[in-house]
């Protein structure tokens, strides 16, 4: 796998797996109508660590509910399904009640996308400060690395901690210190390596 880091942007090449090409088909629905970050375990794998995860977790910006709709019935004549009982106008009220719904292949479980308003704080800032990823031809956004970082240390399994140090490992060139310690302390964490 071949990955450049520069200041505004990560490049990489490599062979989409199955999870790949099914994040993409999430996004070509999903950024027709919100903007949206990646977050959480996807990032690792995408970036080159060798781990598996069964859901890909994405905070999507808040949106009218006839947005939503919109989204919701693309997504379905898209081939999706939504794992959630609810139809597209219970899925929006789980929404914005900040709970999550899940989206997976029509017939499929696994893997599935979670998607979510953002919850917090941290969830806004990862938003307006999310990174392009660019691969095969495609752009998807993830996480800022610094925030990932810290809130995999504030996650604390050991999957998390190692996760983390994946992330500082193969970003310490390029992190941007004071925002990964301001990160860790208003997440009441420190910075181990």
């Amino acid at each position: 796998m071949g990955i450049e880091i520069r200041e505004d942007k990560i490049i990489l090449n490599r062979e989409l797996s199955e999870l790949d090409k099914f994040v993409l088909d999430v996004v070509n629905v999903v950024e027709k109508h919100a903007r949206y970050v990646i977050v959480s375990g996807y990032v690792m794998i995408l970036l080159g660590r060798s781990r598996g995860t069964e859901d890909v977790d994405f905070v999507i910006e808040p949106l009218p509910k006839d947005e939503f709709m919109r989204m919701c019935e693309d997504a379905e004549r898209s081939g999706f399904e939504f794992l959630n009982p609810e139809n597209c106008e219970g899925l929006y009220e789980m929404l914005a009640e900040g709970l999550g719904i899940r989206m997976a292949r029509k017939g499929e479980i696994i893997p599935n996308a979670e998607m979510k308003f953002p919850k917090d704080e941290f969830h806004k800032e990862a938003i307006d400060g999310r990174i392009p990823v660019e691969f095969n031809g495609r752009t998807i956004y993830i996480s800022p690395i610094e925030l990932q970082i810290a809130y995999k240390l504030y996650l604390g399994s050991d999957k998390d901690v190692e996760d983390a140090f994946f992330l500082y490992e193969l970003f310490k060139e390029r992190i941007d210190r004071r925002a990964l310690y301001e990160y860790a302390k208003r997440l009441g964490v420190e910075i181990q390596f």
